[in-house]
C-alpha cells in the first residue's frame, strides 16, 4: 500500500509539475464550453455571410445539436489531446532509467503498471465527467424545455472508448520505448478497428461503435440491449491489455 501511494503521488506531482493537468484540462474544457455555444450561434454566424434564402434554410438550433457538437470534438480532439499526454507515461521513464533504481529497491512492477493505468482513467473520468457538467449545465440553459433522452447511455459508451485507450496505451508503453512507437500502435488498433466494423458479421461486435452511434442513441434507436456484446468485449480487451502489459513488463529489462 505504501508503494502505490507513493507511486500516485509521484504520478500527481509530475502531471502538475509539467502542466499537463493544466493541458489536458485547459482543452477538454474548451471543448465543452464550445459544443452549446457552436450549435447555438454558429448559424447565426453563418448566415451573416450567406445569401438570406441560404441562412433561412438552416435548421433551428436544439439541444441535441449541442450534445452531437460535444461527441464531435471528444472523440476527435479531446480524445486525440489524451493520447498525445498519456502516449509515453511509462515509455518516457523507461528511456530516461528513473525507474532503475526504485526496481531495485524492491517496487513491484506490477504495480507501476496499475497505479500509471489508475492514475490516467481517473483523469480521463474526473475531466471528462466534468466537461460533460458544463456541456449539460449550458444545453439546459440556452434549451430548457428540450429534454434529451438516453443521454447517460450516449455519455457512457464514449467513457468506456476512453478507458480501452488507456489499456492500449498501457501496453503500447510496455511493448515501446518510444512515444513515437505507443502512438503508432494506437493507431495501428485504430485501424483494425475501423477494418472490423466494415464486417457485417463483427460490426455489432466493432469498439467503434463507442464513439460512432452516440447521436444515434440520443435520437433513441439504440438503447443498453443492443450494446450488450461490445460491452462485454471491450471490458475483456481492456483486462487482456493490462494482465499482458504485466506479464510483459515482468519480463522486459529497463
Amino acid at each position: 500500500m505504501n508503494q502505490v501511494s507513493a507511486l500516485f503521488k509521484k504520478e500527481w506531482i509530475d502531471f502538475f509539475r509539467n502542466y499537463r493537468l493544466l493541458i489536458l484540462a485547459t482543452v477538454f474544457f474548451i471543448l465543452a464550453f464550445s459544443s452549446p455555444l457552436t450549435a447555438k450561434f454558429m448559424p447565426e454566424i453563418l448566415g451573416n455571410f450567406l445569401p438570406k434564402d441560404v441562412a433561412d434554410s438552416f435548421p433551428t438550433p436544439t439541444a441535441f445539436d449541442s450534445w452531437q457538437q460535444f461527441f464531435k470534438n471528444f472523440s476527435q480532439i479531446g480524445l486525440f489531446v489524451f493520447v498525445l499526454i498519456f502516449g509515453a507515461s511509462l515509455s518516457n521513464e523507461r528511456q530516461h532509467g528513473t525507474l532503475v533504481i526504485p526496481l531495485t529497491k524492491g517496487l513491484s512492477r506490477t504495480s507501476v503498471i496499475l497505479v500509471k493505468s489508475l492514475f490516467s482513467m481517473i483523469m480521463w473520468t474526473v475531466i471528462y465527467v466534468l466537461s460533460v457538467l458544463v456541456v449539460y449545465a449550458y444545453t439546459i440553459y440556452y434549451w430548457p424545455k428540450e429534454d434529451v433522452q438516453h443521454l447517460f447511455l450516449s455519455v457512457f459508451l464514449l467513457w468506456l472508448f476512453g478507458i480501452f485507450v488507456v489499456s492500449v496505451l498501457i501496453l503500447g508503453n510496455v511493448l515501446f520505448r518510444s512515444f513515437f512507437g505507443t502512438l503508432l500502435f494506437a493507431v495501428g488498433i485504430l485501424i483494425v478497428l475501423f477494418i472490423i466494423s466494415l464486417f457485417e458479421k463483427l460490426k455489432d461486435l466493432s469498439f467503434i461503435r463507442l464513439i460512432s452511434e452516440n447521436n444515434l442513441v440520443l435520437h433513441g434507436e439504440y438503447v443498453w440491449s443492443d450494446y450488450t456484446g461490445v460491452l462485454i468485449t471491450t471490458t475483456i480487451c481492456i483486462i487482456a491489455c493490462h494482465l499482458l502489459a504485466i506479464v510483459l513488463f515482468n519480463r522486459k529489462g529497463i
